[in-house]
């Protein structure tokens, strides 16, 4: 099981943000009945925005310890965030560290739910909504073989976006330690 305290943290956060986000997204859920209520399981989709793990949260009761890029530790705003609730890094080439593959094991082990975007940063860094998805990362699936739990495949289709990015200078990301594709993302005013 995960550790009470990362599960304390994620449902004070989400009893905080979610009325919040409610009122700024609108979404639509289907197939929930499809999440075990209890077990461990896999939760894999396609990766839109730094956003998603919120809005499957958001709509999903149960909690559920995430994939991230390890690079994402480095983000002042979302290092304690991260920290606090059990967020696995992830090396963004597909690297898993011996660390983090016990962790997320663990959680598996422990009966949680494990979510993962197999597509990694790959179609974010596009940042061009009318792009395709890009090839998964399939290590998911060894996961899922070893730990002999069910993978629950997701998708998040926006039915209307109207987005501004807001511009970070690449000097800027490249202090914080992201790597260099994301430093390098293209500004796009809306989609």
């Amino acid at each position: 099981m995960a550790f009470e305290s990362e599960k304390d943290t994620f449902h004070n956060i989400k009893s905080i943000v979610k009325p919040f986000f409610d009122l700024m997204v609108n979404i639509e859920q289907e197939g929930l009945e499809h999440v075990p209520e209890e077990g461990a399981a896999i939760l894999v989709g396609n990766h839109r925005s730094d956003m998603d793990p919120f809005i499957v949260a958001s709509v999903i009761p149960r909690y559920i310890s995430w994939i991230a890029a390890e690079y994402t530790r480095r983000i002042p705003i979302f290092k304690n965030l991260i920290r606090d609730t059990g967020v696995i890094p992830m090396d963004i080439n597909g690297n898993v560290s011996v660390s983090s593959i016990k962790q997320l094991m663990s959680v598996l082990r422990g009966g949680d739910l494990l979510g993962i975007f197999p597509e990694g940063h790959d179609y974010m860094v596009q940042n061009d909504f009318f792009a395709p998805m890009v090839r998964f990362h399939e290590g998911f699936a060894t996961f899922a073989y070893r730990s002999k739990a069910p993978i629950v495949p997701f998708s998040i289709v926006p039915l209307e976006e109207n987005i501004e990015t807001i511009p970070i200078n690449p000097t800027l990301r490249s202090l914080l330690g992201l790597p260099e594709e994301v430093c390098n993302i293209p500004h796009r005013i809306q989609y």
